[in-house]
């Protein structure tokens, strides 16, 4: 299971802004987008649609497996609120992100493989391994998600 070490509070709560107009949390740490993007994969563990949604810029596109979902609001609405109502657990896996920050510091790009088990109100089990790719812009002196890509595919199990 994913354990975050970075505190939401800490970095939306409390930051400052060095002489790079980078944000920093509370203990002073630069907040990456790569920790923006952990933070939403701590939301999908702890199934807590309030914390993704501080997360994500006020202009949002969301894309999963190809389809188009929509913006924040209506994935929320529409989607990812419905399936996490229909899990038991979510345990998400992180392989090594890339993290590329534009020159001009006001956009980035997080691509993430991932691996996750997720266990259903019924007991099925779902093992998947996919990559989510995030796009940041820079707002109000803190990454947000502007575009969300989670791209994914069932782990075959050999058979018992």
């Amino acid at each position: 299971m994913l354990r975050a070490s970075i505190s939401l509070l800490a970095l939306l709560a409390f930051p400052t802004v060095s002489s790079a107009d980078a944000p920093q949390s509370k203990e002073g740490a630069p907040v990456t987008p790569t920790d923006f993007a952990r933070l939403y994969f701590e939301a999908m563990d702890n199934k807590d649609l309030d914390m993704a949604e501080v997360l994500f810029a006020e202009s949002s596109s969301i894309f999963e497996t190809g389809g188009a979902e929509g913006d924040w609001e209506h994935y929320r609405a529409h989607h990812i609120g419905a399936e996490l109502d229909a899990i038991k657990t979510f345990e998400t896996t992180l392989g090594e992100p890339e993290e590329e920050i534009s020159a001009d510091g006001a956009m980035a790009f997080v691509a993430w493989p991932i691996e996750y088990n997720i266990i259903l109100q019924d007991g099925r089990v779902i093992d998947s391994r996919g990559t989510v790719t995030f796009v940041f812009v820079r707002s109000q002196g803190h990454f947000r998600i502007r575009h969300m890509h989670w791209s994914s595919r069932r782990l075959v199990k050999p058979p018992n």
